[in-house]
């Protein structure tokens, strides 16, 4: 018997992004039901055109997910002809869009999270001159602090932002209302809140089923809500959060 075998799991990844996580749990034998708590869209920020005109004058530029290579790309992929700038990334699935535009990755740290980075570059592990670090509108400046306590150059730019799709709450509080559901499941302190603001506003108490996060970030986010958490790999990808979710229901 497959380990997801009559499981039922709810899926907050936005729309763009879910399939493989919906496809990894049917392979599983388990049923996903898709409610996208987040969304993304480029966002125009007012260092756009400085930014833009100083491209050339960065030794690296430094992506922290696949939304930031994406809205970097549709904002500079245009200027990037010329550019000596080296890539790094982290995480496989930053890395992985940044290969799909034929951005070679120089540097990734050996965990996947910027706590982890911040340590190697304390470690003297990553040094750069002068860094660019593309990201949404609710990263943390951790990395950019970091390497500026170094002596170093550093610049955030925020390159989209993330919203929460309104029709997706009536679709939220259906579903919880109508079905039983045995996991929910989050991979972002975003989706928690966006979930969490929508039982809020409908009254409605947190379910009872499990939850499962992606990474310590999400989790702490959860916790804070007093969300019971039951998985949390110690790797943060969509693959080991289904291996964790199986062995969950395995035992």
């Amino acid at each position: 018997m497959k380990p997801l075998a009559d499981k039922r799991i709810v899926v907050t990844r936005p729309a763009g992004q879910a399939a493989p996580f919906i496809g990894k749990i049917e392979k599983a034998g388990g049923t996903a039901y898709a409610v996208p708590l987040i969304a993304f869209r480029q966002f125009d920020d007012e260092q756009d055109e400085a930014i833009l005109s100083s491209l050339h004058t960065y030794d690296w530029i430094l992506f922290t997910s696949k939304n930031g290579v994406d809205f970097f790309m549709q904002k500079a992929g245009h200027l990037l002809d010329g550019i000596e700038a080296k890539w790094a990334a982290i995480g496989t699935q930053t890395a992985k869009a940044m290969a799909s535009y034929g951005l070679p990755v120089s540097y990734m740290p050996a965990r996947f999270s910027a706590d982890d980075l911040a340590e190697e570059i304390k470690k003297g592990l990553f040094l750069p001159e002068k860094v660019l670090i593309p990201k949404g509108n609710l990263a943390r400046s951790l990395i950019r602090d970091t390497i500026r306590q170094t002596g170093k150059r550093a610049d955030d730019w925020t390159v989209y932002e993330t919203y929460f799709p309104k029709e997706e709450q009536a679709n939220l509080l259906k579903l919880i209302r109508t079905e039983k559901m045995d996991m929910f499941t989050f991979t972002s302190p975003s989706a928690v809140r966006h979930f969490m603001k929508t039982l809020q506003e409908a009254g409605e108490p947190l379910p009872d089923a499990d939850y499962g996060v992606i990474g310590p970030v999400t989790e702490k986010e959860a916790l804070s809500f007093g969300m019971p958490i039951s998985v949390c790999p110690a790797e943060f990808t969509i693959d080991a959060l289904v291996s964790e979710i199986s062995e969950f229901y395995k035992e």
